[in-house]
């Protein structure tokens, strides 16, 4: 890559894993050596993958929950990895109890029991067998933000461990976004912590950092089948998988949009349109990256209105960031309002 070339290739066979990482670490090493890496082009990996036969009882597994990234990460590596060879995808652990059944306020078993439906046709026709796993790991801690920010992929990585004899590896889907000085942002799942969460029975990875969110729909969006079992959202309750009108939702049908693919297919609610965008909101910086890729890709395509919806979204957040982190004159308002609560607390515990 460094010298120039945009292809590698071998006459023999590689070891699958191998195949799999190398675009990844290749990604990355050219984003960190941006000083250097201006002419730098990734290049295709043209060789055949080695034939290791799966072991008796040892399979790849991949946490599946229906979502963009779950159910690229299953297309991606059967594209890469043939039937029958060690290192493809054949087990989807559906987990019940971290996205969904986690909340003792609302029953989500008959989502789950939809979700199962939905996605077990598509996944038994690659070759892959779901394997429900329950577990009440995220009600360990229920800190607004914990999970999510410090807590997800320590517990993803714990189930990968329950099943030492039946698994070698198993995938954890990463999230899109582009790279960072961090690889991604930094959050409770990330690509850099799992191999240190793995044992010498159960390896946890995290390829594919290099597909953005768009890339990843584009191949979805190829295949019928996994559009019609796709699961994004949180808010969908009453038999339908996704309610169309939330903010991944809108944000997912966005780019099923711009991949030219029926963004009403496995989607209730109406038409995307600028009005939909101004009612939903950004919740983090990865919202932020992913909605900013959205923008540009739309202006790209000359969907102005839907680009200027974008624009105003993405100005809210960022006005809502710089009240939050106390910035600006309304940041200074809140810094003096929380100088003054912390004042008269202290007074009062003196009294």
């Amino acid at each position: 890559m460094a010298a120039g070339e945009t292809r590698i290739a071998s006459k023999l066979p590689l070891d699958p894993v191998l195949v799999e990482g190398i675009p990844s670490a290749l990604a990355i090493i050219k984003h960190w050596c941006r000083d250097m890496s201006a002419a730098w082009t990734l290049p295709t990996l043209e060789c055949a993958v080695e034939a290791h036969v799966a072991l008796p009882g040892r399979a790849t597994a991949s946490f599946f929950s229906g979502g963009v990234d779950a159910t690229f990460t299953v297309l991606r590596n059967h594209t890469i990895i043939p039937a029958g060879t060690r290192g493809r995808i054949t087990h989807a652990l559906t987990v019940f109890g971290l996205d969904l059944g986690y909340r003792a306020d609302r029953d989500d078993r008959p989502a789950y029991r939809q979700f199962l439906a939905s996605a077990t046709p598509w996944l038994e026709s690659r070759g892959v067998a779901i394997v429900p796993v329950e577990t009440n790991l995220r009600q360990l801690d229920s800190r607004s933000g914990f999970w999510g920010r410090a807590f997800n992929g320590f517990a993803l990585s714990a189930l990968a461990q329950l099943f030492p004899d039946a698994l070698e590896q198993v995938h954890i889907g990463t999230s899109g976004e582009s790279l960072s000085e961090s690889v991604q942002f930094p959050w409770g799942s990330h690509p850099v912590l799992h191999p240190y969460l793995s044992s010498s029975e159960v390896q946890g990875r995290s390829p594919y950092v290099e597909f953005s969110r768009l890339q990843r729909l584009a191949l979805i969006a190829n295949d019928r089948g996994a559009r019609r079992q796709l699961r994004v959202c949180f808010a969908s309750r009453d038999g339908a998988l996704n309610c169309g009108v939330c903010e991944k939702c809108v944000r997912t049908r966005l780019g099923l949009l711009l991949c030219e693919a029926d963004t009403q297919l496995g989607f209730t609610g109406p038409p995307v349109t600028p009005e939909v965008i101004a009612r939903v909101s950004i919740t983090s910086v990865l919202g932020q990256a992913e909605h900013e890729e959205l923008r540009d890709a739309l202006r790209a395509k000359g969907m102005l209105e839907l680009a200027a919806a974008e624009d105003d979204l993405i100005r809210r957040w960022l006005r809502y960031e710089k009240w939050r982190q106390k910035r600006g004159f309304k940041g200074w308002l809140r810094r003096k309002r929380d100088a003054l609560q912390q004042r008269f607390a202290a007074d009062a515990a003196k009294r």
